[in-house]
């Protein structure tokens, strides 16, 4: 057991809205952290019943300490315990094993309020600090969700460190969202990311300056908080890519699609030169992105989807997203009962 002289644990959060790139971010700071010789563990708290943001970065960072999903997670008061569970565990580890550094990486629609005093947790009193918050901001979301979005400003707000990423990608969006975050959050510090890594001389995530929670500061709502609904499938088959592209980028019949994940084969793409198959696809604000998932340790990662939004007709996408598999000639298309 890891006694109370050991140095403490060293927590990064990182937060953000759903699709801003915070697990782009997550690995960047995971493969920083092992290439300079410390061990890193990884916790994530998801939205949905899957952990497609796990696949991702187990694949990216198989040398990792220690990697725990938390799925099914809305706000983070929910997953508090099992955070806390988490971190102890992690920290009764003998010195040779524990991690020196965690990275928690909350669901986009989580108020890391209920994080920020994690020090104060009597279960782990002395053993853990908190090393900084970095909030990732995507420069391709609607500038106004800064306004009419009260979750993301919360998320802003407690940063020690943002992150504008997507920069590269629409550097007049960049300019203009840069412009409304730096009047709103004054003295909090803000660089451009690309591809979750930051320029050369930002500021080190892990050096925050942490902000204390405002007197009486009630949890945040609104409708991409309390009201979004989260759809998991699992596919047998490998998928049409073009029918994915045509559903996820079309308007949905009703509702508002916020945010789509997967990890998935694609029928008719030939096995890669490293022997994978797997392919991980992300779409947000509008954006589909596909990128080759690396074979892990475990073998190839089970293909599964995630679709998150407001008012979303669950009949509609649970036929939608089962319609887009193309068994191959000769098999049988399976029939799933899940609820």
């Amino acid at each position: 057991m890891g006694g109370m002289s050991a140095a403490p644990l060293e927590v990064l959060l990182v937060t953000g809205p759903l699709g801003a790139g915070k697990t782009t971010a997550v690995n960047r700071l995971l493969k920083a952290e092992v290439a300079a010789g410390r061990r890193v563990a990884v916790l994530i708290n998801e939205f949905g019943a899957v952990s497609v943001d796990g696949s991702l970065v187990g694949a990216e960072r198989p040398e990792l300490a220690g990697l725990e999903n938390l799925v099914n997670g809305c706000a983070c008061c929910s997953l508090r315990d099992d955070v806390v569970a988490t971190l102890r565990a992690w920290c009764d580890l003998p010195e040779t094993a524990r991690p020196h550094r965690v990275v928690l990486e909350t669901t986009g629609l989580a108020d890391p309020t209920d994080l920020v005093d994690l020090e104060q947790e009597p279960r782990l009193a002395g053993r853990l600090r908190l090393a900084g918050l970095l909030t990732v901001v995507s420069c391709l979301a609607p500038v106004d969700h800064l306004r009419a979005r009260p979750l993301l400003r919360r998320q802003a707000a407690l940063a020690s460190l943002i992150y504008l990423s997507k920069a590269d990608l629409d550097p007049s969006a960049a300019v203009v969202w840069e412009g409304e975050l730096r009047a709103a959050f004054q003295g909090i510090p803000l660089v451009p990311s690309r591809q979750g890594a930051a320029a050369p001389g930002a500021p080190d995530p892990w050096q925050g300056d942490l902000r204390p929670v405002p007197e009486g500061w009630a949890p945040a709502e609104g409708p991409s908080f309390a009201e979004a609904r989260a759809l998991t499938i699992h596919w047998d088959h490998p998928l049409d890519p073009a029918a994915l592209e045509a559903l996820l980028l079309a308007p949905p019949p009703r509702g508002e699609l916020l945010r789509a994940k997967g990890v998935c084969a694609f029928a008719g793409w030939a096995a890669r030169n490293d022997g994978g198959d797997r392919w991980a696809f992300q779409f947000a604000d509008g954006r589909l992105e596909v990128s080759p998932l690396p074979l892990g340790p475990g073998g190839p990662a089970p293909c599964a989807g995630v679709v998150i939004g407001t008012g979303l007709e669950t009949s509609f996408w649970k036929k939608a997203l089962r319609d887009l598999e193309r068994a191959p000639e000769g098999a049988r298309r399976k029939v799933v009962l899940r609820p």
